[in-house]
């Protein structure tokens, strides 16, 4: 477990009694989260957000206290490190390394040998000499203080308190090796939900925001709806699956995809899984495109050997492992030389014969410890002392090179079996790329008499027969495989752009072709699908069955954006801009992720044009660019219908919409285009109600946002303009319908 961040807080929990009473695992789960939640607070990107924000940390800390859903995760992770708290009154010392018990060794050998020879020979000290001795021994114990309060912090602690604040014992918390893993998937999300929540609303017709914050970290700007969720469960199960990734164009179905390349679905504790990505072809060879999967694994492979491996080469390696054992060698003998000469001149005569002499008899058992610990002037028991510590540094010298020595074998043996697969890797990849051939041959002449020649030649040519699809899904399926076993434990493959193609029989004949390549061990993937697809996949059960549904184990649908989401975006994009801003483009982009993010561009592009813009003037700008669009595209489809006076009518009224920006007159607009002849032709009708339905959406829009919206007359029934945005493309007369009633409840004319 980490070391914890503390704060001068102390433990309501600790000192809760009726809590330890009536229910004690709830108590402990209760006091593991708050233990937790104040290094939590202690986190820079958590201080930043709770003064960003005016939060108090006091709020947030019992915000996240009271949270049943926190506290509930709390108590299975307390389960599954299966730390037991059995020894409530006396507390032990924590775990200590081999190098702090080290510490702790030489400094309390140093420390009780001075009080030893200042005993010895205390009394043939006169007092000067006493004076000087007693002066010694505080520095002696300032020193061992000082060694173990830096070298090993944190060693004792106490029942109930640490460092003058009240805590809790490590083993009450009983978190043990899961302490990382609830802090960052637990405690850190319900913090930053708590800033998200209530966050500082701002009320103001002018566009201003601060400039985004490029040290966030990316998963702060990860907007969590429920699809992101359930992906990341996804992920996080780490099963064999294909998991189709269905929604209309622009719900973020390529965002999820780069999410998971980015590694911002994987949860802190696992390693990131190993990423590839792959836009399905418009037209294809179901050969073709395995091979293709096969090449982008087998680059990734290779990318992320070159990346865990050591970049030095293997020359300059030798030469920097020279340098150390040099520089080591000579401290080696630098410390020997000081403490030999300290020993002769401490020791006098022949102090190695002695020495000598001495450690055979003790081991022989003629002299005891303590004889030989009366029996030596004071000048010789401190030469026995350093003695000691040159033998204890040589000891722990060869056992910290045997640790050395072992550390780099098994990193060997590991980057030999990294090698053996990155050859193999290699080879794949030039199978794949280029077909091998071989050529060899002989050839002769022979001269014979009368001018006479025989001549004769050979040759042979063989050429690698290239392998079938079954053979090639094969291979894939193999290599895959032994990908997830030697690097991360998990390969993602995610397959983009299928919705892209048009005609869904190619669709369907593209996961018929590729569906082998799915269910391998340790591989997930993933495959943006079209809406038809959704339909086939709901409808297993019912005795209805496509190829959709025998391909995917799981369909996961991405939404549009709701009214919150769409505000904790742009909130999240352009910090400091108020509500008005974020309703605006929640109603024009409809909650689609991709118009939003357009918006929000635009919104920032205008305001680095004109200082602090109105609401009003940000309104027009972003409708007149809508309509502009609109207007080309509907008149493009007008000139590809069959000419009659009615089409010119309907693409006169088309081309005055650009130039028009009173949302009065663009209303008026709207109710020409939809007042059609029962006898007007199908499409003629369709591109009126489509023309139309948009015309009033944005002359809504404009009556809507102006500079007198207030924070007050902001509600979520304006969400009810993002969804005839959405609703518009499929079903105008609908959406008009809709878009009458909302005018209407507002007081707008028709």
């Amino acid at each position: 477990m980490s070391d914890h961040h503390l704060d001068e807080t102390e433990s309501d929990v600790l000192r809760d009694g009726e809590g330890f009473i009536e229910d004690f695992d709830t108590w402990l789960s209760l006091l593991a989260l708050e233990d937790v939640l104040d290094e939590a607070l202690g986190e820079p990107e958590i201080a930043a957000g709770l003064h960003r924000e005016g939060l108090r940390a006091d709020d947030a800390r019992n915000a996240v206290l009271g949270s049943a859903t926190a506290l509930a995760r709390i108590r299975m992770e307390r389960e599954r490190a299966g730390v037991v708290f059995d020894r409530p009154r006396r507390l032990p010392l924590r775990q200590m390394t081999l190098r702090e018990a080290g510490w702790l060794a030489v400094t309390c050998a140093l420390l009780v040998g001075y009080l030893r020879i200042l005993q010895l020979s205390w009394q043939a000290m006169p007092l000067g000499f006493q004076l000087v001795g007693v002066l010694g021994l505080g520095a002696v114990i300032g020193m061992a203080v000082l060694v173990i309060s830096r070298r090993i912090p944190g060693l004792f602690v106490t029942e109930g308190r640490e460092r003058g604040t009240d805590r809790a014992h490590p083993e009450m918390i009983g978190l043990g090796d899961r302490w990382e893993f609830v802090l960052h998937e637990i405690v850190l999300p319900e913090l930053r939900d708590h800033i998200r929540d209530h966050r500082r609303i701002r009320d103001r017709v002018n566009l201003v925001f601060e400039d985004p914050d490029a040290s966030a970290e990316l998963e702060a700007g990860l907007v969590r709806t429920a699809a992101v969720k359930r992906l990341r469960r996804i992920v996080d199960r780490a099963e064999s699956v294909a998991v189709a990734l269905a929604g209309h164009r622009g719900t973020g179905k390529t965002t999820s995809i780069r999410s998971l390349e980015q590694g911002l679905l994987s949860r802190s504790d696992q390693a990131a899984p190993l990423v590839v990505v792959a836009s399905a072809p418009a037209a294809y060879e179901a050969r073709d495109f395995v091979l293709h999967l096969h090449a982008l694994l087998c680059k990734a492979v290779l990318a992320k050997i070159s990346k865990g491996s050591r970049a030095v080469p293997g020359r300059l390696r030798r030469r920097a492992a020279f340098g150390r054992l040099l520089r080591t060698s000579l401290a080696f003998l630098v410390f020997w030389g000081v403490v030999a000469v300290a020993v002769r001149l401490l020791w006098g005569g022949t102090a190695a014969q002695d020495l000598g002499t001495l450690a055979v008899e003790v081991v022989n058992g003629r002299v005891t410890l303590q004889q030989l610990w009366t029996g030596q002037p004071t000048a010789r028991l401190i030469a026995l002392g350093l003695v000691s510590m040159f033998l204890l540094r040589l000891v722990i010298g060869v056992l910290a090179a045997g640790v050395t020595v072992t550390r780099l074998l098994i990193a060997r043996r590991r980057d030999v079996r990294l090698a053996g697969f990155r050859r193999v890797t290699e080879q794949q990849l030039d199978r794949i790329r280029f077909l091998q051939t071989y050529t060899t041959g002989w050839s002769g002449k022979l001269s014979m008499p009368l001018k006479g020649e025989a001549g004769r030649t050979w040759s042979t040519q063989r050429a690698e027969q290239q392998l079938t699809h079954p053979e090639v899904v094969d291979k894939f399926r193999e290599f895959a495989e032994l990908a997830a076993v030697n690097l991360a434990g998990r390969v993602v493959i995610a397959i983009d752009e299928l919705d892209k193609i048009g005609e869904p029989d190619k669709a369907h004949q593209f996961i018929n072709d590729v569906k082998g390549v799915f269910d391998v061990p340790g591989c997930l993937f993933f495959v943006s699908v079209s809406d038809d697809a959704v339909l086939g996949f709901e409808q297993r059960g019912l005795g209805v069955r496509d190829v959709f549904d025998s391909a995917f184990s799981e369909m996961v649908r991405l939404e549009p954006f709701t009214l919150d989401e769409s505000r904790l975006w742009i909130a999240l994009r352009l910090r400091g801009v108020s509500e008005q801003f974020c309703y605006l483009a929640h109603c024009l982009s409809g909650g689609l992720p991709r118009d939003l993010k357009r918006c929000a561009v635009e919104m920032a592009d205008l305001a680095s044009e004109i200082y602090q813009p109105s609401l009003e003037v940000v309104a027009r700008s972003l409708v007149a660019g809508e309509l502009t669009g609109k207007t080309r595209a509907f008149t493009a489809t007008a000139a590809t219908l069959e000419r009659s006076p009615e089409l010119v009518a309907l693409t006169t009224d088309l081309l005055g919409i650009p130039g028009t920006d009173a949302p009065e007159e663009l209303a008026e607009i709207a109710g020409r285009l939809v007042r059609t002849e029962e006898d007007t032709a199908a499409p003629i009708s369709d591109l009126r109600w489509h023309s139309g339905c948009f015309v009033l959406f944005c002359a809504t829009v404009l009556e809507v946002f102006d500079d007198t919206l207030t924070g007050d007359r902001l509600s979520p029934g304006l969400h009810r303009l993002a969804v005839v945005r959405q609703r518009m493309a499929m079903h105008p007369r609908q959406a008009w319908d809709d878009l009458v009633e909302f005018r209407k409840g507002r007081g707008s004319g028709e």
